[in-house]
């Protein structure tokens, strides 16, 4: 599949973004004596390698790497520019960040948060990319839907993991944590799928030329069973946050399961985003 650095590029980012907005939405209910630090620095770097496996994984994209710094002259007139220009600011505030947290052992909270602002206009500015593209399967407000959904799923569900398989607060402050994170995923996957019904009549009467090169509409259609097993798992996932949810203490077993669902229904449905020729 010739787009898939794609498909890592954007999970990878969206996850990096996604971590950072959990860190920052979750952030009141951690406990204020230490812990903050020892959640906070492990997170941030992880989040460093993941955006920059990502950018190096666009990279493979093009034919020749660096004239991803050609596409900078253009800022006022081109979404590629102003993507690369906020992933590289997103970068550089979380650089900023780790140093800051290093040295003084604190996390500079008003910082965090926006890199976290600087990341989510980076996956806004990567939704516009692909909504002013010629391919017709994304022109439309899902892939808006799609790309910042997979901002919050992605980062609730790798948020969620951590607490899992490995406790760092007590019982009652993890449960809240847990709560807050799975909702955030929950809303997420619900918004998507409302917007799912539009989409596919946008799609019944969307048009292609005849001289586009791309099959978009006829791979659209034969990638049906890919995009049907990532909503499966997308939907298990979530059903099985909604369970443990009801829960007093909601097991990590379960908890764990519905994570992985969610981000190999994300992956699925990012393959079947990227099928465009058949």
């Amino acid at each position: 599949m010739h787009e898939f650095p794609l498909v890592l590029f954007t999970l990878l980012m969206q996850g990096a973004v996604g971590v950072m907005l959990m860190l920052c939405l979750t952030a009141g209910l951690m406990p204020r004596a230490g812990h903050m630090t020892l959640v906070t620095l492990p997170a941030l770097l992880g989040v460093g390698v993941a955006a920059g496996l990502g950018l190096l994984a666009s990279t493979l994209h093009l034919g020749y790497p660096l004239n991803a710094f050609n596409a900078l002259r253009h800022l006022s007139s081109s979404w590629l520019s102003r993507e690369i220009a906020l992933a590289g600011v997103f970068m550089a505030l979380l650089g900023i960040s780790v140093l800051l947290l290093m040295m003084k052992r604190r996390a500079p909270w008003p910082l965090l948060w926006l890199v976290t602002l600087a990341g989510l206009a980076d996956i806004a500015a990567m939704a516009s990319i692909y909504c002013h593209a010629s391919v017709v399967t994304w022109q439309h407000v899902n892939t808006w839907a799609m790309f910042l959904g997979s901002v919050v799923v992605t980062g609730a569900s790798i948020t969620l993991l951590r607490l899992a398989l490995r406790p760092l607060f007590n019982a009652q402050t993890a449960q809240a944590l847990s709560r807050r994170l799975s909702l955030l995923a929950l809303t997420a996957v619900l918004i998507r799928l409302l917007v799912q019904p539009a989409y596919d009549h946008f799609l019944a009467h969307a048009v292609v030329p005849v001289t586009f090169p791309l099959q978009s509409l006829a791979a659209f259609d034969a990638s049906a069973g890919l995009r049907l097993a990532g909503w499966c798992c997308s939907v298990g996932g979530a059903l099985l946050l909604m369970v443990n949810l009801t829960r007093p203490h909601g097991a990590r077993s379960g908890q764990t399961t519905s994570c992985l669902l969610l981000l190999l229904g994300e992956l699925l449905l990012r393959l079947a985003f990227f099928c465009i020729n058949v």
